[in-house]
């Protein structure tokens, strides 16, 4: 297999081109929209490492099954690989150690809940922080020496001469050697000062201060994260360099296991079904292997049923693809026949996931899934939880928007409704697929109501008798909300207390919900027996309406 720098797929170039974008962007003061989508940016790139990870993985496999097919002459290579692995896990290891820290730093939580926000870069709270981003990756220097990004410069410096040592060792034999790995280059890791930084621009001179300068906090992250991704891209280069030395021709193919990778298990009806399907060794020179797919595979003959389609093979992989595929459970088999060139025969493997020799996906119509989660009304005034969430596809994902007032997330699947007319609304759910593509999900009516009145109370009561001495120990008179699930508010403005002494009615009024000392006196006149009452009791909810709730009348014990 020759050696290869990992072109870029499609994503990682919209990623790519995204990250350029944001970061022009965040020269200028920009806004939280703005910011939110460079954590986009970031949560992408992060996709891209883990889809790194993945296929250099299959590459250690390889090694795996050459070393138990040849150990003696593969295992200085084997080692090698190992190595490489090891180096780039600490330095991946460290640069996220940097971004936990300072995400710790810049939100003021601790290093577990950093880790968590560091999952999901939404969450971070002050993405527009600056003054702590800049001190913590450049201290007070000029030039970035007395802060982390000078500690990070020399550790990438370190890493790519001990990935390059590895090739140099006497023991990895390759062909043109010195050529091949003077065409390495820096392994996509530029760790030199710019060499025309404009006049105006001191902040461009040097490595860290042009990376790391005056930006804000969500756009250290994201430049980290990009980092992460070339350290990511420097072990494939290095260990796929490593796998060519031994000849992947040389493999014993009867070892090899096929696996398929779809793009998603789950679509949406209008999708594309994508899949790759490869081995995890094979030769750069071969144009003869293949993929035949079918609508099921018998284990007993070993024969493909159905329509039988064939796929070329690109660089031991095969893109198999199906336009339009209808609303329900799809299924197709495959196998990979290999071509040895010595023979000049095929050798065939059936496509195995666990332990059936079927794949499966599943196409659904577009459906979102919205659910308030106190009831299923809006309320005006107030803030309504809403859940929403679409089976397939990420949260990141999701957009809402709302007739007649406005939706906002809060948490992951967590939104809050805010709605300012009775009546009927409806949440419209969309989302925006890794392609750009925006859609359509679906909607969800609600009813919209006012918050209901509240009633008065005093210690609790809404009437009836009540110790005298007990109603002389309130405070005053409560607005409270029955059987309603939202932790509101009501305050009392002002009310009435009247009652008939000697045969004649008196009344004292308050302004505010305590009772006055003109009442107090009032009720101490009346008679055990006797009855006081509280009118006119007008309340203030947190819509800013004025209610009035009407009256309680007491029996003094």
């Amino acid at each position: 297999m020759g050696a290869t720098n990992c072109p870029e797929t499609p994503r990682q170039k919209m990623i790519g081109m995204m990250y350029l974008f944001y970061t022009a962007m965040l020269a200028l003061n920009v806004s939280k929209d703005i910011l939110n989508a460079f954590a986009i940016v970031n949560n992408g790139l992060k996709q891209t490492n883990m889809n790194f990870s993945k296929k250099n993985e299959f590459v250690y496999q390889a090694f795996e099954i050459s070393k138990q097919n040849d150990p003696l002459r593969v295992t200085p290579y084997y080692e090698a690989a190992l190595k490489v692995k090891r180096y780039s896990k600490e330095m991946f290891d460290y640069i996220d150690s940097l971004k936990i820290d300072l995400i710790s730093q810049v939100d003021a939580v601790s290093r577990d809940s950093a880790k968590k926000i560091n999952e999901d870069i939404l969450f971070f709270s002050r993405k527009d922080e600056r003054d702590i981003t800049h001190f913590y990756m450049l201290g007070e220097s000029v030039d970035g020496s007395q802060g982390k990004a000078r500690e990070l410069k020399n550790k990438l410096i370190e890493f790519k001469k001990k990935l390059l040592d590895i090739l140099k060792d006497p023991k990895i034999n390759l062909p043109n050697k010195e050529q091949t790995i003077k065409s390495l280059g820096d392994l996509g890791i530029n760790t030199e000062n710019n060499p025309r930084p404009r006049p105006d621009y001191p902040d461009e001179k040097y490595w860290e201060t042009e990376r790391f300068s005056e930006i804000p906090a969500i756009g250290t992250i994201t430049v980290l994260t990009q980092l992460q991704n070339q350290v990511k891209n420097a072990e494939a280069t290095v260990i796929q360099t490593l796998l060519s030395a031994i000849g992947a021709t040389d493999f014993k193919f009867d070892t090899v296991a096929p696996r398929v990778i779809p793009r998603s298990n789950y679509l949406i009806s209008g999708d594309k079904y994508e899949a790759e399907l490869f081995i995890s060794a094979y030769s750069s020179t071969d144009t003869m292997s293949e993929v035949l797919i079918g609508d099921s595979y018998d284990s007993i003959t070993k024969q493909l049923r159905g329509n039988i389609k064939k796929l070329k093979m690109q660089r031991g992989i095969a893109k198999y693809e199906v336009s339009g595929p209808g609303v329900g459970s799809h299924t197709y088999a495959a196998i990979i026949r290999v071509y040895n060139p010595s023979t000049g025969t095929y050798k065939e493997h059936p496509v195995k996931v666990g332990n059936k020799y079927s794949i499966e996906y599943t196409v659904a119509p577009p459906m979102a899934v919205v659910s308030p989660t106190k009831m299923n009304v809006l309320y005006i005034g107030v803030e309504n939880p809403i859940e929403i969430s679409v089976p397939g596809f990420r949260d990141d994902q999701i957009m809402a928007s709302i007739q007649g007032g406005t939706i906002y997330r809060t948490g992951k699947g967590s939104w809050v409704a805010k709605v300012t007319t009775p009546g009927k609304t409806s949440i419209n759910v969309s989302i925006k697929d890794d392609k750009g593509q925006v859609r359509s999900m679906g909607s969800k009516e609600f009813r919209v109501k006012r918050i209901p009145d509240p009633v008065p109370t005093v210690a609790g009561k809404k009437g009836g008798t009540i110790p005298k001495s007990l109603l002389l120990a309130q405070a005053g008179v409560q607005a409270t909300l029955e059987g309603f699930d939202f932790d509101l508010k009501f305050n009392v403005v002002e009310f009435t207390v009247s009652a008939n002494i000697g045969g004649f009615t008196k009344d004292a009024s308050a302004k505010g919900s305590r009772f006055t000392p003109e009442q107090i006196a009032l009720i101490n006149q009346v008679q055990r027996g006797k009855k006081v009452y509280i009118e006119n009791v007008r309340a203030q909810g947190p819509d800013g309406t004025i209610r009035s709730l009407g009256s309680i009348a007491f029996k003094l014990e």
